[in-house]
């Protein structure tokens, strides 16, 4: 039993992996206006995480999730993305370095990403790391909670 937990864990981690470290083509950065009541002023909120398109497959013992990703730059100085981390709630973290790009008040779009959680319930806790357009550090964080068949992405301060 445990090996196969193990296995499914490495799976997993491996998939994770490979979903932070995809090498986006500058052309997915997507223009968008920003909304009036866009969070000013705070670096850490100039960046927001979306996700969209969910899509449960059943394979496997619990299933798994595809999903697009999004970045939205409410700031208007845009952000560069360097380092990404997701810990997951049945224990461990990956981490991995990046190189994503989000467009002065655009979208960087990242389509196909995977969740395979390892258990009937799962949180994966998503943290990015960066600077924005004009130098200041940011820091995006967001919770993705899988129960069963449904996804629910979560902000967190």
């Amino acid at each position: 039993m445990m090996a196969k937990l193990a296995t499914l864990r490495n799976i997993a981690v491996a998939d994770l992996a490979v979903a932070m470290m995809i090498s986006i083509p500058a052309g997915v950065a997507l223009s968008e206006d920003a909304p009036e009541d866009a969070p000013q002023g705070d670096p850490k909120k100039t960046i927001e995480l979306k996700v969209s398109d969910v899509k449960y497959e059943d394979v496997g013992r619990y299933g798994q999730f595809t999903y697009t990703r999004e970045f939205h730059d409410h700031g208007g100085a845009g952000a560069k993305i360097r380092h990404g981390q997701v810990c997951y709630s049945s224990g461990g973290c990956i981490s991995a370095p990046l190189e994503y790009i989000v467009e002065a008040d655009g979208v960087l779009v990242q389509e196909g990403q995977l969740l395979m959680p390892m258990a009937i319930s799962q949180a994966f806790e998503f943290t990015y790391i960066g600077e924005d357009g004009n130098g200041d550090k940011i820091i995006v964080k967001a919770r993705i909670l899988v129960v069963g068949d449904q996804l629910e992405l979560q902000e967190l301060e």
